[in-house]
């Protein structure tokens, strides 16, 4: 085998789906007509695939496979919110600077997304908030008027998304960092 069949082979994956110039073009078909072994090559590489091979199928299950595992993770991510907006509150938001910013740095490191961090964080703590400030579910209401309810699950929600703003930035760091290695 000499230098012209190592580039010819090379080559024929793309001549097969006509993506080459016309010099390239020319240049493998030349040599096609005269090398009896890279002639060979490019007859086996046009064999169809067997019908029993489905890919069609096989790919609607693996793209189905790779969907639930990616909801659960989801799921996962969104319940850990929750149980973080509820602890936070239970603890009198204690705790709550390491948490989310940790939740921040995952979830951003998982989605890439600012917009889906801070909805992943903020939407489960402003529920979470809501219902303790703006009902009677847990023996008192803690707030005087509605207004004043909504007023601290606002502020309470600006403080956790600053944390949250921060994992975000430690997360991007981490992406920079890995990036650059």
């Amino acid at each position: 085998m000499n230098k012209e069949c190592t580039i010819v082979q090379d080559l024929l994956p793309l001549h097969e789906e006509d993506l080459l110039q016309a010099e390239t073009k020319q240049f493998i078909e030349e040599h096609l007509k005269s090398c009896q072994e890279c002639r060979h090559i490019a007859g086996q590489s046009q064999i169809p695939l067997p019908a029993e091979v489905n890919p069609v199928g096989a790919s609607k299950k693996m793209i189905r496979n790779i969907t639930v595992k990616l909801t659960t993770i989801q799921i996962f991510f969104v319940a850990i919110a929750f149980i973080l907006a509820m602890s936070t509150a239970i603890m009198n938001n204690s705790g709550f600077i390491l948490t989310y910013t940790t939740l921040g740095a995952v979830s951003f490191l998982f989605y890439r997304s600012v917009l889906i961090t801070v909805l992943l964080a903020g939407v489960p703590n402003f529920i979470w908030n809501c219902l303790l400030y703006m009902t009677d579910w847990f023996g008192e209401f803690y707030a005087e008027s509605f207004s004043e309810a909504l007023q601290i699950a606002l502020t309470s929600l600006i403080v956790h998304l600053l944390f949250t703003f921060i994992g975000i930035i430690i997360g991007f760091s981490i992406l920079k960092t890995r990036e650059e290695i």
